[in-house]
């Protein structure tokens, strides 16, 4: 939902997607909204997420359901914060890094940075969501500033950051380098807590670190490749992942619509192309740990829904290279809480 594509969701479409992720899901139901902004159609919004609520309630009583919603913060307020807790919505929240690091990439409409404006808001946020997940996006341009972005919002209270690059940005060897440079500074961090027995949750090294203790600990729980996903239009045209939704100019990814139901051939073929593992990472020595199956970035940048960005390679190699690293030094230690994370059964 949202106007990133120009068009708003009708309540209509949404109560049939509600229902069409009711009668199509054998596990939990994830309802995610997503946009452009989600919260430019709050009322929307909410209405369908009382809908979805309802409807387990009367319909579907046995089946679990979770609400998220992922926000660039802007229209957050009190209001909005308490009436998601209410309903138990799981707000995640955009944010590129501290003050210049995040404006960079997050401007407002009139120009200029949107930091000045969220920065009053995290006390509200933390308050009600104390846990809240915080979505860090990497592009050349906010780079340099991604170290510091995360230390310094750590320092405001937020623990759990999703870190990951926009690979369709254009990533020179000068910038990989610093990338590097840069995911050093963060695991030296990310250790130093551990050490001084502070939680912190950073995806960048704790996926990789779980990768190697846990057999199931990379695998993807809502790609399509896995058989988890679909995002509905506001058209009620269903694609494979969100990053797939457009304004239904190109039909190549849709796999049927709300009104006429899924093309499980089309989806069958597609997850048989998304499965069939790049030669070149066959004999990786990263393979199993590492995010190469993400169809939607591999067929972005690539045009083929199993071939990984070389961009991707080396930030994923870096990563793995640091959490080791890291991970080598803190069972060494015999640290309490890298135990407790990683090994407890």
């Amino acid at each position: 939902m949202g106007r990133k594509y120009g068009r708003a969701m009708d309540r209509a479409t949404a109560e049939a997607a509600v229902r069409f992720g009711f009668a199509h899901s054998t596990r939990t139901v994830d309802l995610s909204f997503f946009g452009g902004e989600p919260l430019l159609e709050k009322d929307l919004l909410l209405h369908t997420a009382d809908y979805a609520l309802a409807w387990q309630r009367d319909q579907a009583p046995g089946k679990p359901l979770r609400l998220f919603v992922t926000t660039n913060g802007l229209g957050l307020d009190e209001a909005f914060l308490q009436e998601a807790r209410r309903r138990g919505l799981i707000v995640s929240l955009s944010l590129d890094g501290h003050g210049r690091g995040h404006d960079l990439t997050r401007t407002l409409p009139e120009g200029g940075g949107s930091f000045a404006a969220l920065e009053p808001k995290f006390p509200a946020i933390l308050a009600v969501f104390p846990w809240i997940e915080v979505l860090v996006t990497v592009t050349p341009r906010n780079l340099p500033f991604l170290g510091e972005g995360v230390e310094k919002l750590y320092a405001c209270g937020f623990r759990n950051f999703i870190v990951g690059p926009n690979y369709e940005e254009a990533w020179e060897e000068p910038a990989l380098q610093r990338l590097e440079e840069e995911y050093r500074r963060l695991a030296s961090f990310y250790e130093a807590r551990f050490r001084d027995g502070h939680y912190i949750y950073l995806s960048l090294f704790d996926t990789k670190i779980a990768a190697h203790t846990r057999t199931r600990g990379e695998i993807c729980s809502c790609c399509d490749k896995n058989d988890g996903e679909i995002a509905v239009a506001p058209s009620g045209n269903i694609y494979p992942c969100l990053r797939f939704v457009k304004e239904d100019a190109d039909h190549a990814l849709v796999l049927g619509t709300l009104a006429t139901g899924l093309d499980r051939k089309k989806r069958a073929k597609l997850m048989l192309e998304a499965g069939r593992e790049w030669p070149e990472c066959l004999e990786c020595a990263f393979r199993g740990r590492c995010f190469h199956y993400c169809t939607a970035v591999n067929f972005k940048v690539t045009g083929r829904f199993n071939q990984p960005p070389a961009v991707l390679c080396r930030q994923e190699q870096a990563a793995i290279r640091c959490a080791d690293e890291v991970a080598a030094r803190l069972h060494a230690a015999g640290n309490p809480l890298f135990h407790e994370r990683f090994y407890r059964k």
